[in-house]
């Protein structure tokens, strides 16, 4: 896995390494690997509204706190432009910005995402009784609704 100095190792590689080399051992029902799986892009899906959203915060022309106040002489709405300016960089325009702290959420799901896919297909890879019923629960199960959010939700979901 490649790394320079801004892109950080994945904190599961190393875990992901044992489940292709099949040094990790889970005992976990089928069924609960479908559900994993869907969670996950479930929660991908949310991350990118949220960083959707950052990225129009971000774009915002317009905010209406006397930031395109004309300067007058000694007056001048500084501290508007000012917030203005921040919250653009919080939301998409700094390391730490929303979006970024969001990206690398995702990249952690992902691999989360990854390191049990890896373990089911081990598991599934050598037998074909469990593979076939493996695709028949992911064919067949219900869709289970995530857990509601406690604060507030993003339009869409």
């Amino acid at each position: 896995m490649a790394n320079d100095d801004k892109t950080p190792a994945s904190p599961l590689a190393n875990l992901i390494t044992e489940a292709r080399e099949g040094r990790i051992t889970i005992r976990m029902d089928l069924e609960k690997f479908v559900y994993i799986d869907r969670d996950c892009e479930y929660f991908k899906s949310v991350i990118r509204l949220i960083q959707g959203t950052m990225t129009d915060i971000s774009n915002q022309e317009k905010w209406g706190v006397g930031e395109g106040f004309p300067k007058d002489e000694d007056r001048d709405l500084i501290s508007a432009k000012t917030m203005v300016k921040r919250w653009r960089e919080k939301s998409q325009g700094s390391e730490n910005s929303v979006y970024a702290v969001m990206e690398s959420h995702y990249k952690v799901i992902e691999d989360f995402q990854t390191l049990f896919r890896t373990v089911r297909e081990r598991i599934t890879g050598v037998d074909t009784e469990q593979a076939a019923k493996y695709q028949d629960l992911e064919a067949n199960l219900p869709q289970q609704a995530p857990a509601q959010a406690k604060i507030f939700s993003w339009p869409g979901l």
